[in-house]
């Protein structure tokens, strides 16, 4: 990163307006979900998605938007993303945005966890604590019983785990292609994923439906953009501290759209996720000495 693209504060600027907007699609997608199948919003949200992104990156990089330099990679991590959003909208369909967001906060505990069992990186004692921490915070929110947790929780879980390991892979491909090359390719595999279950679970939305189905599909694009912006003026380190503010805005569109407010436990293990998930990203990103080259929010 040359002195002239580091630009701290306003990376930080263009993150925050990135992840104040982002649950704002996320609670379009709940409304959605009341009247259409969850499937059908998840795929008008990579349609959309890949529709606003593509002339972007047809117009940067041509024909190379679509020929990534590293094609079972990027079709791997598009799957992975695909999934955790699915799993992240079923989610929501069942619980507060807060909820559901507190728990899929978990997945820089995930991606650590996974560094140390399948990459046999050396983990220290702080971050074994913060993973050990913010797993105590996730059932703070699911708050199990006897009979288990619900399954919005294990959706919010899988959407978490989804989400960590598509991280892991934009690893591999930062150093191979640009970020717009890979969130078209995420975006297209996202697209073709879902087409395939369409004419089974059609429900043709309505003139309004079809509006919010576009606004789902742009915010997406339009904050996962930002989000790419910033991390080409900021490192993850710099970036790290301020993710968190993803929950805050879900918190917000949940009050004002659907009246949902946290409960004191709820809130309890929301600040137990954010104290341990920021420790554990801001460790992992000064070890790395190295950004992602791209960087999304919750799905």
């Amino acid at each position: 990163m040359s002195a002239s693209q580091h630009r701290p504060i306003l990376g930080a600027g263009l993150m925050l307006c990135a992840l104040a907007m982002l649950p704002g699609m996320d609670a379009i997608a709940k409304k959605l979900s009341e009247t259409l199948p969850t499937v059908e919003v998840t795929w008008g949200r990579f349609l959309f998605y890949a529709l606003v992104i593509g002339p972007i990156a047809f117009a940067k990089f041509g024909r190379r938007a679509l020929r990534p330099a590293r094609p079972g990679l990027q079709i791997l991590r598009g799957l992975l993303f695909a999934g955790s959003a699915y799993a992240f909208f079923l989610s929501i369909a069942e619980l507060p945005l807060a909820d559901t967001m507190a728990v899929f906060f978990i997945y820089p505990m995930i991606v650590l966890l996974a560094s140390a069992l399948l990459l046999g990186e050396r983990i220290g004692a702080l971050r074994w604590a913060m993973v050990v921490l913010g797993f105590a915070g996730a059932l703070l929110v699911m708050q199990p019983s006897l009979e288990g947790i619900s399954t919005g929780n294990v959706f919010a879980l899988l959407s978490g785990a989804g989400y960590a390991f598509g991280m892991m892979v934009t690893r591999r491909l930062a150093p191979h292609d640009p970020g717009l090359v890979t969130g078209l390719t995420s975006a297209l595999t996202g697209v073709v994923l879902y087409s395939f279950a369409m004419p089974f679970v059609w429900v043709a939305p309505s003139s309004n439906e079809w509006l919010w189905l576009i606004g789902v599909g742009v915010i997406a694009a339009l904050g996962h953009y930002l989000l790419i912006v910033a991390h080409q003026m900021a490192t993850a380190a710099q970036l790290a501290p301020y993710g968190y503010a993803e929950i805050v805005s879900a918190i917000f569109f949940g009050l004002i759209v659907f009246g949902n407010w946290p409960t004191p436990i709820v809130w309890l293990g929301i600040l137990v996720i954010v104290a341990s998930g920021v420790v554990v990203t801001w460790a992992n990103a000064r070890l790395e000495g190295a950004r992602p080259g791209v960087s999304e929010g919750a799905p």
